[in-house]
């Protein structure tokens, strides 16, 4: 493991990054919420939006098609800004209630983070969850070890992601600066844009988050060729979004740290790179080639 003499933060997201493989706990409870009205939400239809502000995760919901259809048939109307309140609020307490059974660390994390902080790397983490979330997972997590230097919520800030404000908090928090010396790592589109917008390098991760959306245990029951294949979807969406590098999880991301630190030192714009012999993420390329 090299030392790292150009980067002076990661901000990492949470769920599904460092957290709660798979990005389970925010799924069930969207769908949940949804279906007491009577509406019926897919697996991948609730994930879509996964990484902005639970509220604007909502305000998402409603506007896919199929939710609109299905509440004007069940309401006789168009989803208000009034629906989106009163969804909001059965699906904060239930989240909050929700999120301490999905504390577990993601392999890797708990030493990635250790790992950069003894090189004196700062780190900071962003998330959709709102600060009484936050306040049921902090007590567990740090029983555990997993330690960020910084920690802001949706809930602080006047935006959530795709806006950077959560990011640019963690600077101030952290006294660390340019953004430019610094990395975002996240499993989301809204993750990847968070750290764009901000003016950051960026990884997206696609084993082990949203984009996949499997459980550790699913994981490790699928078929081998199947996963790979989702795997390299999910890379591809991820790319697509921005993303400069791509890794399946956390586990791989200190390769993709000492190249980011080369190019860094080396003055090179940041730019979308594809370098398939870096990662593991290596497999998106692999089934679907990415041309750019």
């Amino acid at each position: 493991m090299n030392k790292l003499k150009n980067i002076k933060a990661v901000i990492f997201d949470w769920a599904g990054t460092i957290i709660d493989y798979g990005c389970m706990a925010p799924t069930q409870v969207f769908i949940e919420v949804f279906r007491k009205k009577d509406i019926i939400l897919s697996m991948e239809e609730a994930r879509t939006p996964m990484g902005l502000a639970k509220k604007d995760h909502v305000r998402a919901l409603f506007q896919l098609d199929t939710v609109q259809k299905q509440w004007l048939a069940e309401y006789g109307r168009m989803p208000s800004e009034t629906d989106v309140e009163n969804i909001y609020s059965e699906l904060e307490p239930s989240l909050a209630a929700i999120v301490k059974d999905y504390c577990d660390p993601i392999p890797g994390a708990i030493k990635l983070i250790k790992s950069l902080q003894d090189q004196g790397i700062k780190v900071g983490t962003t998330t959709g969850y709102v600060e009484e979330m936050m306040n049921n997972i902090i007590p567990i997590t740090s029983a555990i070890g997993l330690l960020p230097d910084a920690i802001v919520s949706s809930s602080e800030v006047s935006a959530g992601r795709p806006a950077p404000w959560m990011i640019y908090l963690n600077c101030e928090i952290m006294e660390v600066y340019p953004l430019s010396q610094m990395v975002k790592i996240g499993d989301t589109v809204a993750d990847i844009q968070e750290g764009k917008n901000a003016g950051m390098w960026t990884i997206g991760l696609t084993k082990s988050g949203n984009e996949l959306g499997l459980s550790l245990a699913e994981v490790n029951a699928a078929d081998p060729i199947w996963l790979a294949e989702q795997i390299a979807l999910a890379g591809r969406k991820l790319l697509n979004a921005g993303a400069d590098f791509v890794a399946e999880g956390v586990w791989d991301c200190w390769a993709v740290l000492e190249e980011l630190d080369r190019q860094i030192k080396e003055n090179i714009t940041i730019q979308r790179q594809t370098i398939p012999n870096i990662t593991k993420g290596k497999q998106v390329f692999n089934y679907f080639p990415v041309f750019f």
